[in-house]
């Protein structure tokens, strides 16, 4: 297997990981505020229970994303960044090589 196609396939990975562990932890604590203005500890915030403070929390949870729906949203991120990755490092092999004929060319000319 090519050296940037398997550094391609872990950065995904990586990409990835770090996403759906940054989804996860951000729910949870969406989940803590959300208890912490609940009253009466049904799990959502009724209308009898809105403040200032809790209908910020309610706003933002109308645009949140599940884990569930984070982890497939990431996939394509984490193939583009991925695939952003393998270029960029199979340019870089491709310079490399250049680079080391155009010196070995070099070497044979003053022989």
């Amino acid at each position: 297997m090519n050296k940037a196609l398997k550094i391609a396939i872990f950065s995904a990975l990586i990409i990835y990981g770090l996403g759906i562990t940054f989804l996860y932890y951000s729910n949870e604590k969406y989940e803590q505020e959300v208890a912490f203005y609940d009253v009466n500890k049904n799990g959502i915030i009724d209308n009898d229970e809105v403040n200032q403070n809790s209908k910020a929390i309610v706003d933002k949870g109308s645009k949140r994303k599940t884990t569930q729906q984070g982890a497939v949203i990431l996939i394509p991120f984490s193939l583009f960044l991925g695939g952003i990755t393998f270029a960029v490092m199979f340019l870089l092999g491709k310079i490399k090589t250049i680079n080391d004929n155009e010196i070995i060319k070099s070497k044979s000319k003053r022989v």
